[in-house]
């Protein structure tokens, strides 16, 4: 082997020690290193309880509640073991015992318990085991009124305190629980005496055995403030006591109801009451006795009564705490009942100038975002019809419109749009506010609710703007009830609208404009639309519009039964009307004459009564005995010759008025004699002259010329109804520009 392998061979050789192929760790290293490791380590505990933890603690809490308001005091259980000698005696006497056994009877021990501990105990003599055991030995089973002597005689005494108290009434085994009425004797003592200190009064508050329910003394703890002023310390203490017993659910509802309405009577400073003086400090209370219900865990918001929160919200109102009466609105809704509420409040607001404690108080707008749908639109529907029906009419309008401003800002229409409360009628009464809804008809309630919509769909843009609405439907219902209803007593749509318009007296909001644009197939001009306008505002009367025959023309159809019932209504045949109306037409100029026109040509009954003027009135020689009529002549009756004058009057004012041209006389009076023979009336020879001298004469008295048409006419007209001698008078040469046909 060469040296050079040799060399290499010993390079490479193993060592003579083996090596490990893992790390040994001592007992010593190990205990050390976890040692070190566990001194190190913090636990990060918790005081939060967890899920069975804190429903333990609920379940103790309510069961510690509920045992106060059930059952007596609990017996001491060191009367089993013979606590002053013969206590545990007491124990044999209850109705489920069974009938004790005979024994001798003995004298018993020396008590190893002194009653002088409780001041003026009645001592009582020491009782056999046989005496004892007897129900008839305790006269508090046979005499009722033993136990309240005995009472009072031990509350006669000063010096007495409340674990004494407790201690008399568990020893004389009266039932506090049971018979309220000691609770409030026992309390009604210590008010007595407790004018310098007053600790044992609130200690007897807050002691659940001698403070049972129904007694009423918290209510009687109020009451010490009403009749004398007090510190003001005493009375935070009570309140902080009220405040205890509402987080447990001790006070019952009438003690609640109570104490709410008598805090405001509390004397303060200068003979003042807390409610006239210091509002800041009522309401404070107030708020408190709220949170104190909020954190009880047996008693919610909405468990309360409807007593007391019909006290409550009142009392808010009357000192103008609308924001804590609308916290009390929302947390006590019930959306299953209807109440009054929301609409309370919010009427009271509008009419609310000044709060005293909140100024410049914004709308209560929250109860129409977090209420239901349907009291959220019962609410502004109530408050609507409420404000259209109070007395006078100045504070009346000024409400309205105060609403209506609220309405157009408020953000609401989403919330009411969507009810179904638009179309119930009537709205179920609450309340008091029963007689607001007696004042309106079905209609004036339709009338409300399409104006109230009206106001809200401002909020979503201009009228006319064709997209579609969320107050559409419930508007489109309504018109179609409302035309359903006005049809059922014979009615027409848009006189009876304008009508209850005006008698609602509401402010101007287009709903006429509205109800034409629903209801209506034709597109709304301006000048229809600024005659509705006009209308609604009671700036222009129907008398009016029928006096422009352009703007009569427009709504014609639209009122076309209110101008009939207007003329209608009017008796053209009697003595004193058609002498105006002929006296209008000679002074007046052609618009009074047109006017007259037209009213004759709208007068229903008065054209129903020319065709009866061919029956001709015997002459008073004849002494013929005829019935003429039997009734006498109104309006819807007219004397048919009356009218046949009245025509032939006005023929002849119209052919000599100056205020007309011979062209417009002629005219009118061909106008009147289409009239006459339109409604067969006769044509007396008066009425003919009349033409002629319209048409002939006065045309060439004025050197104008007659148009040949015009004149074989006017001919025709009297050869028909004069002759064909008088129209050959009329011809002849030399007889032409004479009067004597029509002098005659």
């Amino acid at each position: 082997m060469s040296f050079g392998r040799h060399a290499y061979r010993h390079a490479i050789k193993p060592p003579a020690t083996p090596t490990h192929d893992h790390l040994w760790i001592g007992d010593d290293l190990l205990a050390a290193t976890f040692r070190r490791f566990a001194n190190g380590q913090r636990r990060h505990g918790s005081c939060v309880p967890g899920p069975l933890e804190a429903r333990r603690r609920l379940a103790k809490r309510r069961n510690t509640a509920l045992a106060s308001i059930g059952g007596g005091p609990l017996e001491d259980i060191s009367c089993l073991f013979g606590r002053n000698g013969r206590e545990h005696m007491k124990w044999t006497d209850h109705s489920w015992q069974g009938v004790p056994f005979e024994s001798q009877p003995f004298a018993d021990p020396a008590p190893a318990y002194s009653e002088d501990h409780v001041p003026f105990a009645t001592p009582t003599p020491e009782l056999g085991y046989s005496e004892s055991l007897h129900p008839s030995s305790h006269p508090a089973q046979t005499d009722p009124q033993i136990p309240e002597q005995i009472l009072e005689d031990f509350l006669g005494s000063s010096s007495w305190g409340i674990e004494d108290a407790r201690e008399f009434t568990r020893q004389m085994r009266i039932d506090l629980h049971r018979d309220p009425r000691y609770s409030r004797q026992i309390f009604d003592r210590l008010l007595a005496r407790s004018d310098k200190n007053f600790d044992e009064a609130i200690a007897f508050l807050d002691d659940p055995f001698l403070n049972t329910r129904g007694s009423g003394n918290y209510i009687a703890a109020i009451e010490v403030f009403v009749r004398t002023k007090a510190k003001r310390a005493r009375r935070t203490a009570v309140l902080d006591s009220i405040k205890r017993g509402l987080e447990l659910g001790l006070i019952p509802t009438e003690d609640i109801c109570l104490i709410l309405s008598t805090l405001p009577n509390i004397l303060v400073e200068n003979k003042k009451t807390l409610g006239s003086w210091d509002h800041y400090a009522l309401l404070k209370h107030y708020r408190a006795m709220w949170r104190a219900i909020g954190r009880c865990n047996i008693l919610g918001y909405h468990d309360l009564d409807k007593k007391i929160v019909d006290v409550w919200i009142g009392e808010l109102l009357s000192i103008g705490s609308f924001r804590f009466a609308e916290e009390i609105i929302i947390g006590t809704h019930d959306g299953n009942s209807r109440s009054q509420w929301p609409s309370v409040l919010v009427q009271t607001w509008l009419q609310a100038k000044e709060a005293d404690l909140e100024t410049n108080a914004p709308f209560p707008n929250k109860i129409f975002s977090q209420l239901d749908v349907d009291s959220a639109a019962d609410c502004v529907i109530r408050v609507t019809e409420s404000i259209s029906s109070a007395d006078g009419r100045e504070t009346r309008n000024q409400l309205l419109h105060r609403w209506r401003d609220c309405l157009s800002n408020a953000d609401i229409i989403s919330t009411v749009a969507k009810s179904r409360v638009w179309c119930d009628f009537p709205l179920p009464r609450v309340g008091s506010q029963e007689h607001a809804f007696e004042k309106h008809s079905t209609q004036g309630q339709i009338v409300l609710r399409l104006w109230l919509l009206r106001t809200l769909c401002r909020t979503t843009g201009y009228m006319y703007n064709q997209s579609s609405k969320p107050t559409d439907r419930p508007i489109y219902l309504l018109l179609h009830l409302y035309d359903l209803v006005i049809k059922g007593t014979g009615g027409h749509l848009f006189p009876e609208l304008l009508r209850d318009l005006h008698e609602l007296d509401l402010p101007y909001n287009r709903l006429l404009i509205l109800a034409l644009d629903r209801m209506g197939n034709k597109s709304i001009t301006k000048t229809v639309r600024q005659t509705l306008e006009q209308l609604e505002t009671s700036k222009l009367s129907l008398a009016d519009v029928w006096k422009t025959p352009s703007i009569h023309k427009g709504i014609r159809n639209l009122f076309h039964a209110s101008f009939d019932q207007m003329f209608n209504r009017m008796d053209l045949a009697n003595p004193e009307t058609a002498q105006e109306l002929v006296q209008i037409v000679r002074s007046g100029d052609s618009n009074s004459t047109r006017s007259i026109l037209r009213l004759l040509n709208n007068n229903t009954p008065f054209k129903i009564s020319l065709n009866k003027a061919y029956q001709e009135i015997p002459h008073p020689d004849e002494m013929i005995l005829v019935r003429y009529h039997p009734g006498p002549r109104t309006s819807r009756c007219p004397d048919p010759h009356a009218a046949i004058s009245l025509i032939n009057q006005l023929a002849v004012a119209i052919s000599c008025s100056r205020s007309l041209t011979p062209s417009q006389s002629f005219h009118m009076v061909h106008w009147l004699y289409g009239y006459l023979r339109r409604h067969g009336g006769p044509v007396d020879p008066e009425f003919v002259r009349a033409m002629y001298h319209a048409g002939v004469v006065r045309r060439r008295r004025e050197g104008l010329r007659i148009p040949a048409t015009q004149y074989e006419y006017i001919l025709w007209i009297v050869g028909k109804f004069e002759g064909r001698q008088v129209v050959e008078q009329l011809t002849d040469p030399y007889q032409i520009g004479a009067s004597n046909f029509v002098g005659q």
